[in-house]
Parts: structure tokens; C-alpha cells; sequence
């Protein structure tokens, strides 16, 4: 089997040529699943992190539950990458747009999320999020002291984060319409999950060393590819700002600036419109007034 008939919602050809519906199954079944996984993350994440229970073990276990299950036995499942290059691919070959039905009901559930509470889906339930986050661990910590000992760790910018995102958008948009077939599967790091499940497509490569980078630099950078590289975590990052059902101080809060101190993304300001805010709890676990807490009154 060929890298285009591994990758994507609708990369079967054989299928999509006998499918007598305006729309594409597979990609229908593949985004119930999809979004019946991110249903129950969703709502367990939720209930925790109201009811101050996200600790960092109980955070922990989550990222390796998702990484296990979702990244390495289910192969990168949930897979945000997989509406929008679906939507390349059908810009770049396709005519019927009744086709893209499926994969923009869950782009747009996934979008709306983000809209509500922000990046809980980034934080919590994808496959190659909670990969960087686990690396992160080693070099970005939630307690002061250790964090100024730490030597290894990089902060960058929002506004530097930004310019890269928008600018690395761009340059795939452009590759992804005139060779979207080729660019998008083998650049895509969620198909690096695919290359450890045999029989093993060394077509792959690229993608598997693609997932190794960064992890590499997920030790150093804070999740680099979600604040840098992602297309979805750029148009979630858009839509978080206007969320109102975030983490926001409390009346107990004494300005004391620790949030500020820890927080890997610049984002556990005052003002701050918690755009890339993956609900890491480091600012809560620093908290001395436990003034921190998630508006869930909107």
C-alpha cells in the first residue's frame, strides 16, 4: 500500500471512485471517531481542571494515555492535520466540494472548541501535543528555583512565534496547491506515527525524522511545532483569543507575578487573551493564593 492510500481521510482511490455518495465515507466514519475521542477527552479535561484536579501526575498520565493509544497504537488519532489537508488536496485535484463535507463538519467542531475554551484539544488530546509536552517536562518546570538553574531551556516571543507560524503557513499553502499529493503526506509529522506500524513504508522517513526533530527541540523550545509550524494550531491560536472560558485570575490574586515567571508561552498575564495557552497548570501549581481558576460562566 502507497503512502497516498495510507494518509488522509479520503486517500483511498479505490474507495473514493466506488463511493455512490456525494461525500466521502470513509472520511465521515474516520471523523465520528475522531470526534467521539475528543468528546471524552474533552469533557474528562474539563471536569479536572473545574474541579482543581489536574495535577501534574494526573496531567501526566493523560499526555501518555493520549501519546500511547492515540499516537502510537492508533497511529496519530485524533489527527487535526488531516481536515486541512484534506481541504488542499480537494482545492488542488477536485471540483465536487460536496466532497469536503465531512472533513469541514470536524475542522469546524475542532475550530469551535478552541472558540469556547480555548486549546484544551492542543493540550490534552493530541497525539503529537502531548508528545512535545511530555519532552518538555525535562527542561521546563513548574517550580521557580529549578527553572532559573535550568540552563537548556529557550523563550521565545509570541510575536516571533507569530511571524514564523504565519510565514511557515504560507509556504505550505503555496507547496500544498501545485504538489499537494506529495508535499502535505510526506512533510506531515503525524505520519511519522505511521512508519512504526508494520509492514513498515520507508516512504515514511521523511515524516518519522520530521516526529524525531522535534522532539528533540520539544526539550529546549515549548511544544516548537504547535506555536511554530502547525496550521492548525495557527487558526486555534486565532480563535482561543476570543474564548471566555479560560483560566482567569481571582479576586485572591496578589500580583505577585509567579504565573508570569513560569509560564513556557508568555500567556498567564492579566490581559492576556490565552491564545497559546495549552492549560499546562503550571501557573496554577505556582499559585501561592490559588487564585487561578477556569471561567466557566463565559
Amino acid at each position: 500500500m502507497g503512502i497516498v492510500e495510507q494518509i488522509g481521510f479520503s486517500l483511498i482511490s479505490k474507495t473514493l471512485q466506488e463511493n455512490p455518495l456525494p461525500f466521502d465515507t470513509y472520511g465521515a466514519i474516520s471523523g465520528v471517531f475522531v470526534l467521539f475521542l475528543w468528546l471524552i477527552t474533552f469533557l474528562f479535561c474539563i471536569m479536572l481542571i473545574d474541579a482543581k484536579l489536574m495535577t501534574r501526575k494526573a496531567a501526566t498520565v493523560i499526555y501518555l494515555i493520549t501519546l500511547i493509544i492515540g499516537g502510537l497504537i492508533m497511529a496519530a488519532i485524533p489527527n487535526p492535520l488531516l481536515p486541512i489537508q484534506e481541504i488542499f488536496l480537494a482545492l488542488a485535484s477536485r471540483n465536487d466540494l460536496w466532497y469536503l463535507l465531512p472533513v469541514l463538519v470536524v475542522l469546524s467542531i475542532l475550530f469551535g472548541t478552541s472558540l469556547l475554551v480555548g486549546r484544551i484539544f492542543c493540550g490534552f488530546a493530541c497525539p503529537l501535543g502531548t508528545f512535545q509536552e511530555l519532552l518538555s517536562l525535562i527542561n521546563f518546570k513548574s517550580n521557580i528555583k529549578q527553572q532559573k538553574k535550568n540552563k537548556f531551556h529557550f523563550e521565545v516571543s509570541r510575536q516571533v512565534t507569530n511571524k514564523i507560524r504565519w510565514l511557515f503557513f504560507g509556504v505550505v499553502f503555496l507547496f500544498a496547491l501545485l504538489w499537494s499529493i506529495l508535499i502535505l503526506p510526506l512533510f506531515n509529522p503525524f505520519s511519522g506515527f505511521l512508519f512504526l506500524h508494520p509492514p513498515f513504508d520507508f516512504t515514511l522517513l521523511i515524516s518519522f525524522f520530521g516526529l524525531i526533530v522535534i522532539g528533540i527541540a520539544s526539550i529546549f523550545f515549548y511544544r516548537p511545532y504547535c506555536r511554530f509550524l502547525c496550521p492548525f494550531g495557527a487558526g486555534s491560536d486565532l480563535l482561543s483569543r476570543f474564548a471566555k472560558n479560560t483560566y482567569q485570575r481571582t479576586e485572591d490574586c496578589t500580583e505577585c507575578g509567579l504565573c508570569e515567571k513560569i509560564c513556557p508561552t508568555q500567556e498567564a498575564a492579566s490581559n492576556s487573551k490565552k491564545g497559546e495557552c495549552y492549560y499546562c497548570n503550571r501557573c496554577v501549581e505556582i499559585c501561592p493564593e490559588d487564585a487561578i481558576k477556569l471561567n466557566l460562566d463565559g
